[in-house]
C-alpha cells in the first residue's frame, strides 16, 4: 500500500493529527502521527502517537512499513479491549445472576422447622432514659429475645 492508503486504513478508527518538523543542522525529521480514537476508548494505549525520527531518504524507504506496522498493532490492541469488555460484561451478567438467586433463595422461609416462631419471642419492657431538658419524652425501643429454650437461627 502507498503511504495515503496506509494512512487511510489507519485513520477508518481513530482521527489523526500528523506533525512534522525538520532540523536543518542534522537533516533529519521528526515525523508524529497522533491518533483520537473515535469510538470513547478508556485503554490509554490505543492514544499512543508514532513518533519517528529519520532522515528523507530513511522515511522514503521504510515510512510506509512503519505505518502498517503501527495500524497493525492498534488493530490488535482495539480486538484486545473489546475482547476484555465482552469476558468483563459476561462477568457481571453472571453475578448479577448469582446473587439474584442467593437473594431469592434467602427470601423464601426456611422448610426445615428450625426458625423460631413470633409467638415464641417474649417483647422486653422499656426502659426509661434518663433525658436532660431537650429530650424529655425519648424512651428506649422495645427489644425481643427468645423464649427460654428456643434458639434464634438468623440464617434459616
Amino acid at each position: 500500500m502507498t503511504m495515503f492508503e496506509e494512512l487511510h486504513a489507519l485513520a477508518t478508527s481513530a482521527t489523526l493529527t500528523m506533525i512534522v518538523s525538520v532540523d536543518d543542522k542534522t537533516g533529519r525529521m521528526t515525523v508524529h502521527v497522533i491518533p483520537k480514537p473515535k469510538k470513547d476508548v478508556d485503554e490509554p494505549a490505543l492514544t499512543k502517537a508514532l513518533s519517528l525520527t529519520a532522515t528523507p531518504q530513511d522515511f522514503d524507504a521504510g515510512f510506509v512499513e512503519a505505518l502498517r506496522g503501527y495500524r497493525e498493532v492498534r488493530h490488535s490492541l482495539v480486538e484486545q479491549v473489546e475482547a476484555t469488555k465482552e469476558v468483563l460484561e459476561a462477568a457481571k451478567l453472571a453475578s448479577v445472576r448469582r446473587a439474584g438467586d442467593a437473594a431469592s433463595k434467602a427470601a423464601k422461609p426456611a422448610a426445615s422447622g428450625r426458625s423460631t416462631p413470633a409467638a415464641a419471642l417474649t417483647p422486653i419492657p422499656a426502659a426509661n432514659v434518663a433525658a436532660d431538658e431537650e429530650n424529655e419524652e425519648e424512651v428506649a425501643a422495645p427489644v425481643t429475645t427468645a423464649a427460654a429454650g428456643s434458639s434464634l437461627d438468623l440464617f434459616g
